[in-house]
């Protein structure tokens, strides 16, 4: 029997690694969690250059990401 954490592993605007295995491992900010397909998947803010308001935001599964303290 399979089972899902009822809660996601990370909060929202929680700084993290995102490492997928194949792209290169980038930095991002939490700003949305959703639970979809039996799994906990979360939207990244971000952005190249901390002074400028431009980002770009992605949707990653919680298994690539890894808290940064």
């Amino acid at each position: 029997m399979n089972t899902v954490n009822v809660s996601p592993r990370f909060s929202e605007l929680n700084k993290v690694r995102v490492n997928s295995g194949k792209n290169e491992p980038y930095e991002g900010y939490f700003i949305k969690i959703l639970f979809k397909d039996g799994r906990w998947i979360y939207k990244i803010s971000i952005s190249d250059d901390p002074s400028k308001t431009e980002t770009w935001d992605n949707w990653v599964p919680e298994e690539w990401l890894t808290l940064v303290k």
